[in-house]
C-alpha cells in the first residue's frame, strides 16, 4: 500500500490512459495485426504466432522513426547490414514484449470494461465531425479495415490494456507480490560461464591481398576516397553574459519583496494509515477506534501492509500539490483526525492525519543567491537583446561587407582552423549552422570576408558567419589510399575466414560434438561468475542461454567490440539468496528509483517462463 500511495504522491495521480494519445499510435499500427497470413511466421510465443507481415510493417515504421531522428545521418547507416540487423531484432523483441504483456494482462484479469472502451472511441477526432461523433465516419473505418464493432473494441481493449498495464508500473512503481519474489529470483540467479577468444587480429596480418584486388575496391568505391571541402570561417558570437552583471542588497530585497509568492514553502502533511483486507474488519478497528484505542498499536499490529505497520502507521510527510486521490477523498483537514474507511484496490484503509506543515515564505538568506542569479540574468538578457537588435541592423545595412559589420558592430570575430565536416568547431558543430555551411547558398565561396550570412540566433545565442578561405572537395589518388585499402580487404577477408571457422565449430558444440574444440585449438579461460545486474555488454546474451543439462553443454558466440569472436560456454546456473535486509534495500531501490527496471525484470520473468520459438527461414 505504501509503495503505492507514496508513489502515487511523487507522480501525483496516475489518471486514466490519455485515449487520444494512445489510439493515435494504434491507427499507426493496428492493421499490422489484421488479416495476417499466419503461416509466415516469424515467432512464435507461448503458441501465439508473430507473423512476417507485422514483423515487416513494424520494422517499416520503425525504419521511418529512425530517420526522422538521424536525418541526414539516415542515409550514412542505413544500408549497413549490421545496423539492419539489429533493428531487425529490435523490432522482433519489441514485438515478443507486447505480446508477452498481452498474454500476462489476460493472467491477471487486468480488465477494462466495455463503456470505457467507448467513451475512449466516442472522442476520437479521426471518428468526429464538426466536434461531434459521426456514426458513419466510424462504421466506414470499421467496413475498411474488414471488423465489426464488437471485435473492434476487444481489438482496441487488448491494446489499451498493455498501455494501462505499462502506465501502472511506470508511473505508479506498481508491482504484483508475485512478481516482486519473480524480480528477486531474476536478481538472484547467478551463471557460471567460461570464454574462449578467436583473435582476429594474428589473422588480419596474415591475409594476403593482390594489386588487382587492391584497385578494383578503389573504382568500386571512388566515392569513399576524396578529400572534403575544408573551410576557414571568421564569425562573430554572441550571448547573455551574466558573468559581467552586478546586483546589489538592494534590488535582491525589492526583488524577493515583489515576487515572494515565488518563494514559498509548500504545505505539507504527515499521515499514518492502518489497511485491511475486508471492511468487515476496517468496521471493527474504526469502532476500537472511536472508543478511544491507540491508533499506532493498532496500525502495528493489525495493519496489512508491510512497510508502514513497522512504522506505527507513519507513511510519512506528503506535499498538498502531490497528495494521492485516496487522501484528498478522505477530506480529513485537521490534526488527529480519522478519516472514515476507504476502498483501495481490493483493500481497505483507515487514514489519520497526525502533523501539518503550513505553506510559508522562504527567508531571504535562503533564496538570495536564487534571485541575484534571476536579476543577473533579466539584466544580460536586456542587454543581449540590444546588441541583437544593433548587430541586425548593421548586417541589413552592409549585406556583403563583412569587415564593416565587425567595425560597427565593435565585436572581435573568432577565426577558425581548416576543417572539414569530420572536424567541426564545437561553437559551431551545430544542425543549422552546418546546414548553413555546407549545404546553402547564403555563404558565397567566392566573395572571401566580403559575403556574409546575416544574423542567426539559436536559443540566446547569436552568429554572423563569413568564409575566410575555402578549399574545394578533391577525389583522391590511388597511391594515396592503397595502404589504407590494403588493410580494410586484410579485414574483411579475416573476419570472413574466422566467421567460417566459427560457423564450422558451433555447429559441432550444438550437436555435442566437443573434438573440434581440440582440432582447432580453442582453450577456454578460467570461469567467470556473472550476474543479472552486472553491466557488462554481454548480459542479456548470456542470460538468454537454455539451461545446460547433465549429458549437454551449452554454447553460444558474439563479436565484442575489438572485433574479436568469443565462445562463451555456459557451466552452472544458480540461485544466491539475499538477506532480509538486502531484499529490502532491492524493493526500496525499485520502488523509488527504476520503474524501467521493474518493467525490464518482469520481461526478463515472462521471457524465461515462455516457449519461444524462432523461424529458422527469417532468422
Amino acid at each position: 500500500m505504501v509503495k503505492n500511495l507514496k508513489f502515487q504522491s511523487n507522480h501525483i495521480v496516475v489518471k486514466f490512459i490519455l485515449g487520444i494519445i494512445i489510439l493515435s499510435l494504434l491507427f499507426g499500427t493496428i492493421n499490422n495485426y489484421l488479416n495476417q497470413n499466419t503461416n509466415e511466421y516469424v515467432a512464435e510465443v507461448n503458441g501465439e504466432k508473430i507473423s512476417f507481415e507485422t514483423l515487416k510493417n513494424m520494422y517499416s515504421i520503425e525504419r521511418m522513426r529512425q530517420k526522422k531522428i538521424l536525418g541526414d545521418n539516415f542515409f550514412k547507416i542505413s544500408d549497413n547490414n549490421e545496423f539492419k540487423k539489429k533493428t531487425y531484432n529490435y523490432v522482433l523483441s519489441q514485438i515478443i514484449d507486447n505480446v508477452l504483456l498481452e498474454q500476462y494482462i489476460k493472467k491477471i484479469n487486468f480488465d477494462l470494461p466495455d463503456d470505457v472502451i467507448k467513451k475512449i472511441i466516442l472522442i476520437t477526432p479521426e471518428f468526429q465531425e464538426n466536434h461531434q461523433f459521426n456514426n458513419k465516419k466510424y462504421l466506414n473505418y470499421l467496413k475498411s479495415i474488414n471488423l465489426n464493432n464488437y471485435e473492434y473494441i476487444h481489438l482496441i481493449k487488448k491494446k489499451i490494456k498493455t498501455n494501462k498495464l505499462i502506465h501502472s508500473i511506470t508511473e505508479t512503481n506498481f508491482i504484483l507480490d508475485a512478481e516482486q519474489k519473480n524480480i528477486m529470483q531474476l536478481l538472484s540467479q547467478k551463471r557460471i560461464i567460461k570464454k574462449a577468444i578467436l583473435k582476429i587480429n594474428p589473422l588480419i596480418e596474415q591475409q594476403k591481398i593482390s594489386y588487382p584486388e587492391t584497385y578494383n575496391y578503389f573504382n568500386k568505391n571512388k566515392d569513399k576516397f576524396y578529400v572534403p571541402e575544408k573551410f576557414k570561417i571568421s564569425y562573430i558570437y554572441f550571448q547573455p553574459d551574466i558573468k559581467k552583471i552586478k546586483c546589489d542588497f538592494k534590488e535582491i530585497n525589492e526583488w524577493y519583496k515583489k515576487n515572494i509568492n515565488k518563494y514559498l514553502i509548500e504545505e505539507k502533511r504527515k499521515y499514518s494509515i492502518i489497511q485491511t483486507k475486508t471492511k468487515k474488519e476496517a468496521t471493527l478497528i474504526l469502532s476500537e477506534l472511536n472508543n478511544g484505542k491507540s491508533f499506532s498499536k493498532i496500525a502495528k499490529e493489525k495493519s496489512i501492509d508491510p512497510i508502514s505497520s513497522k512504522k506505527n502507521g507513519n507513511i510519512g510527510w506528503i506535499e498538498i500539490s502531490s497528495m494521492p486521490d485516496e487522501i484528498k477523498n478522505a477530506n480529513i483537514n485537521k490534526v488527529n483526525q480519522v478519516s472514515g474507511i476507504i476502498k483501495f484496490k481490493n483493500n481497505f484503509l483507515i487514514i489519520k492525519l497526525t502533523e501539518i506543515f503550513p505553506q510559508q515564505p522562504k527567508k531571504i538568506n535562503q533564496v538570495a543567491e536564487i534571485i541575484k542569479n534571476e536579476i543577473k540574468y533579466k539584466k544580460s538578457l536586456e542587454i543581449y537583446h540590444k546588441l541583437q537588435k544593433k548587430v541586425f541592423n548593421i548586417t541589413n545595412s552592409n549585406v556583403n561587407k563583412f569587415n564593416q559589420v565587425v567595425e560597427q558592430s565593435n565585436i572581435i570575430p573568432i577565426e577558425t582552423d581548416w576543417f572539414d565536416k569530420n572536424s567541426i568547431p564545437k561553437k559551431l558543430n551545430n544542425p543549422i549552422l552546418k546546414k548553413i555551411i555546407f549545404n546553402s547558398n547564403i555563404l558565397d565561396k567566392t566573395k572571401k570576408l566580403k559575403s556574409h550570412s546575416g544574423l542567426i540566433t539559436l536559443n540566446n545565442q547569436s552568429f554572423v558567419l563569413s568564409i575566410k578561405d575555402f578549399q574545394e572537395k578533391k577525389a583522391q589518388k590511388f597511391e594515396n589510399v592503397k595502404n589504407k585499402i590494403t588493410k580494410i580487404l586484410k579485414k574483411h577477408k579475416a573476419i570472413k575466414q574466422i566467421k567460417t571457422k566459427l560457423k564450422k565449430i558451433m555447429i559441432h558444440l550444438n550437436n555435442g560434438d566437443e573434438s573440434i574444440l581440440n582440432q582447432e585449438k580453442i582453450y577456454f579461460k578460467k570461469p567467470e561468475k556473472i550476474s543479472r545486474y552486472d553491466t557488462i555488454p554481454i548480459v542479456s546474451t548470456i542470460f538468454s542461454m537454455p539451461y545446460p543439462t547433465k549429458t549437454k553443454n551449452v554454447y553460444t558466440a558474439y563479436q565484442d567490440q575489438d572485433k574479436n569472436f568469443i565462445i562463451i560456454k555456459l557451466l552452472k546456473v544458480y540461485d544466491e539468496k539475499f538477506s532480509p535486509e538486502e531484499k529490502n534495500i532491492i524493493f526500496e531501490y525499485l520502488e523509488r528509483n527504476n520503474a524501467d527496471m521493474t518493467l525490464h525484470y518482469i520481461l526478463e520473468d515472462l521471457r524465461e517462463k515462455s516457449i519461444i520459438k524462432y523461424n529458422k527461414t527469417f532468422n
